[in-house]
């Protein structure tokens, strides 16, 4: 933050007096600059006042000699001097500065993000009454979204009476910046009606908006209405169509986008490679990144971490290995985006000694670092290494997130380890996360699954806010326990909480088995037809445990030769 400026708005009196002391009359009659304490004859500011002979009064003297501000101005904006430029600037009057000059001062708060100083010269403004064209608009704008008062901002871009498209386009962006997309989209309505002339960047920036609200049927109409203006050949805006159908989920129409796109450049193929993998179209991914190499496409860093992660959820360590190869010789592997995202390959596709070769040799870990190789742990079933990781990240002042903890949690579940998952429990305790409900969810299944339902209703029991996976949990986790009394109890009290789900279904049976309790298991049976609960695999199965442990075979054969799968 820039230091604030003093006040320096002088009376007219006050700001006479400093102009005559800082200039002195030679013989030949030309006002020549007084060098004061913090000036010297080699300072720029020295430098730039040229005699000028007077023919006037002195007071036409000292307006003709301060024209010079302006340049002075720009200069100390130049120079990233904040503090000397307020200064002038708070000095002059009305007549003396343009409109160019405050844009620049505007310019360096907004780089400083000094909303104070920002704040003070947009005052003067109003106060000299200076017309805000659209060059000084667009720099009272940016200043004000740029230092994080966008609804300033928009007072400032709703009183101007001219706005240019450039002017438009960056109200749309900051809206979207800020996860207002709806807002952003109203602006771009608000073009169209007005008749503004969009741009490529307009199409752009909207169809982002789109996507990220998933409004398929308007973002088609923009497609539309793009066309109808010329545009169905511009790269940058079929870029972003073919992102737009691959975030709605219409992978086909982002694909006959880029057949017909004559002008690809590495944008188009990696919205191509990153479409598909994340619409679960990993080989047809892979696939194009293939295309890409055998044609001689320079790859960048986004391309490389797209097929990274199309490695890493169709297990082809193999293809993964020659991408890290690639990527060395790129000098890709100084980038921690790209260390996490090659570590995350190694892990899931189960090379956990490759996985830990990227993490040793990484120079900068951050906590999706350690995350990924903890649920590398878990995906091995080997707690003891997610909890000796644990111990590492406090040594090393690293603060576990949510989906970190959960990740040990789950690795203590699978493997059985109570010990371990009574010490991750300690440390969520004592970094205030005991609330979290994602994370007591974890505690309630690992408690369950080493067999402490005692530990598994300690948190239930705490718990503030509970969710039908909560529920599910204790009700299933008292059935595997051989407590299905408890079990029936947790069901009853779900009942008047919320209503229960196929999962809840599936776990509470096994109670009703184990205790032969064949009227409360038709009970059940009837509420799973009444809300098509049947079909679910989980509870038909659980269904067939109930009638042959109670000793209705009869049913039991019939609701077998109904399930379709069978395993």
């Amino acid at each position: 933050m820039a230091k604030a400026a003093p006040n320096l708005c002088f009376s007219p009196l006050t700001l006479n007096q400093n102009r005559k002391e800082n200039f002195f009359s030679s013989q030949n009659g030309c006002f020549i600059h007084k060098p004061s304490l913090k000036t010297t004859f080699f300072s720029p500011i020295f430098r730039s006042c040229i005699p000028v002979r007077i023919s006037a009064t002195p007071t036409r003297t000292i307006d003709h000699q301060v024209t010079d501000y302006n340049a002075k101005i720009l200069h100390f904006c130049q120079l990233g001097d904040l503090e000397n430029a307020m200064e002038l600037v708070c000095m002059c009057q009305k007549s003396e500065l343009e409109t160019k000059t405050y844009g620049s001062v505007l310019q360096l708060c907004a780089g400083l993000k000094s909303l104070t100083d920002g704040k003070k010269v947009h005052s003067i403004i109003k106060s000299n009454s200076v017309g805000v064209d659209e060059a000084l608009g667009l720099k009272l704008v940016s200043f004000y979204a740029t230092s994080g008062d966008l609804k300033e901002g928009r007072r400032v871009f709703d009183t101007m009476e001219k706005k240019n498209v450039y002017l438009w386009n960056f109200m749309v962006s900051e809206y979207a910046k800020i996860g207002d997309f709806k807002e952003s989209i109203c602006l771009f309505k608000i073009m169209v009606e007005k008749g503004i002339e969009v741009n490529s960047y307009t199409f752009s920036c909207v169809l982002k908006c789109f996507a990220a609200l998933g409004s398929l049927k308007e973002g088609e109409c923009v497609h539309g209405y793009l066309l109808k203006l010329g545009f169905g050949s511009c790269n940058s805006v079929v870029n972003s169509l073919i992102a737009f159908y691959f975030k709605g989920k219409r992978p086909e129409s982002a694909s006959e986008l880029f057949d017909k796109l004559c002008d690809r450049d590495v944008i188009s193929w990696n919205s191509m490679i990153s479409g598909y993998v994340s619409n679960g179209l990993t080989e047809r991914g892979l696939g194009i990144y293939k295309q890409m190499m055998y044609l001689g496409i320079d790859v960048d860093l986004a391309t490389i971490i797209s097929v990274l992660v199309g490695c890493a959820n169709s297990g082809t360590l193999s293809l993964g290995k020659a991408v890290h190869s690639l990527a060395i010789k790129s000098s890709f592997e100084r980038r921690i985006n790209f260390s996490n995202t090659l570590l995350d390959m190694y892990s899931k596709c189960g090379d956990l000694d490759g996985a830990l070769r990227v993490f040793e040799k990484m120079g900068e870990r951050n906590v999706v670092s350690w995350t990924s190789m903890i649920a590398g742990y878990t995906r091995d079933g080997w707690s003891d290494g997610a909890i000796i990781l644990l111990q590492q990240m406090e040594k090393e002042g690293v603060k576990l997130d949510v989906v970190a903890i959960t990740s040990i949690l789950h690795a203590c579940a699978r493997s059985g380890s109570l010990d371990n998952g009574k010490d991750v429990h300690d440390y969520i305790k004592a970094n205030n996360m005991a609330s979290n409900l994602f994370v007591c969810n974890a505690l309630m299944d690992m408690y369950a699954k080493c067999g402490s339902m005692e530990g598994a209703n300690s948190v239930f029991s705490t718990m503030v806010v509970k969710d039908i996976i909560s529920w599910n949990t204790m009700v299933g986790g008292y059935s595997k326990n051989c407590l299905p009394n408890e079990a029936l109890k947790t069901f009853a009290a779900m009942l008047k909480e919320l209503k229960p789900d196929s999962r809840t279904m599936a776990c509470i049976l096994p109670a009703c088995a184990s205790l032969s309790a064949l009227e409360r298991g038709k009970e059940i049976h009837g509420y799973i037809l009444r809300n098509g609960y049947s079909s679910d695999r989980h509870v038909a199965n659980a269904l067939v445990d109930l009638y042959v442990k109670c000793g209705v075979l009869g049913l039991a054969r019939l609701l077998f030769d109904m399930i379709p799968s069978k395993i």
